[in-house]
């Protein structure tokens, strides 16, 4: 049993403590055999109550950003006093760590950025289900999606356009103006294989619009459209202004980076906005189920809430405001979606776009 910690770790290593050797001191060879056997019994010992503790950890894998994702992990840590092990990657590289782990799970609380990812988990019977209605009933509308788990926030999939490179009145106002010969060579996107919000925007897009939905696709990719990687790949091209557009823009990037005082703006396109509900899920294979709920607890309770907020997502709980800078036309622009008839459409799409758009 070990005391009680206010610390968690992270995946992002840190340097190893610096060793000081002792002073030189001689031992007959009795007593130094005796060290020997104390010592190798300490190391022993150290291995166990080490191993002991990281039993204890609660494992948290999130394609949160991750500073959120950092300030759950340590705002749970200081309520609970249990160490929280974190794991950060796209929504892609969890997905498949899961899969790669499916024999042996870690994780206990997985957070995602899309809604169809998680109820892929939950049809493959991985999700213990936890939706407490003390919670939902405090759930802004737009974000209270169907599923056996909470979401933790949401984000708008919008355009993002380099202002330095596109003045107000020279911006798509429209997903439509995309294939326009004046934005030829001028866009990137998040690859949907990586990336859990574009992947969420391609197949909502496609049951939306059908084979038209398709055929813009093929528009984009005509009109040299890019998908150099997940959503930091994407954006890069467009802040260093090599290119002037990025479709399918998480918003809390854009965001981010406009108060950073790069030349940066979200734009939400007239004609519909994704609004992606972000899970937060309890693992059926956790064996610190309790935990796990605390765990979702906090993440949803005011202070959880307020960090969900401070990295510009919209807060999942109605109570807590967004960000100033968050746009007010997201919420009355957002396309209808049924989440769980997209979830059956993913793997399908998500194939279709991997060989017809990316050659794959």
């Amino acid at each position: 049993m070990r005391c009680p910690s206010t610390s968690f770790r992270s995946t992002a290593g840190s340097s190893p403590p610096t060793t000081i050797p002792p002073e030189p001191f001689v031992l007959s060879h009795s007593s130094a055999m005796k060290h020997k056997l104390l010592f190798a019994f300490a190391l022993v010992l150290t291995a166990f109550f080490a191993r002991m503790a990281n039993a204890a950890d609660l494992v948290v894998y999130s394609s949160a950003p991750a500073s959120l994702a950092k300030a759950l992990a340590a705002g749970y840590a200081k309520q609970s006093g249990q160490h929280v092990d974190l794991y950060t990657a796209s929504t892609g590289k969890i997905m498949a760590r899961l899969a790669a782990e499916a024999a042996q799970p870690h994780a206990d609380v997985v957070i995602l950025a899309d809604w169809t990812a998680g109820l892929a988990l939950a049809n493959q019977g991985l999700v213990l289900p936890y939706r407490p209605d003390a919670i939902l009933k405090t759930l802004r509308p737009q974000v209270n999606a169907p599923g056996p788990f909470l979401p933790v926030g949401a984000d708008v999939v919008g355009l993002v356009v380099n202002t330095h490179l596109v003045g107000d009145k020279q911006a798509p106002q429209d997903w439509a103006d995309l294939t326009n010969a004046k934005w030829r060579g001028q866009l990137t996107m998040p690859d949907p294989t990586l990336s859990g919000t574009a992947s969420d925007f391609v197949i909502a897009y496609a049951a939306h619009e059908g084979q038209k939905g398709w055929a813009w696709l093929d528009a984009l990719k005509a009109n040299g459209c890019i998908w150099p990687g997940p959503n930091a790949s994407a954006l890069r091209p467009v802040e260093m202004g090599e290119r002037s557009v990025m479709v399918a823009g998480v918003g809390h990037t854009a965001l981010k980076a406009k108060l950073a005082g790069n030349s940066l703006d979200l734009i939400i396109p007239s004609s519909g906005v994704l609004l992606i509900p972000r899970p937060i899920i309890v693992m059926k294979s956790s064996h610190q189920a309790a935990a796990a709920e605390r765990f979702v607890d906090f993440a949803m309770s005011p202070a959880g809430q307020a960090d969900v907020a401070k990295s510009l997502l919209l807060p999942a709980v109605s109570s807590v405001p967004p960000a100033p800078v968050w746009p007010d036309s997201a919420l009355s622009h957002v396309l209808p979606v049924d989440w769980a008839a997209l979830t059956q459409q993913r793997k399908t799409v998500l194939a279709r776009f991997s060989h017809q758009i990316l050659g794959r």
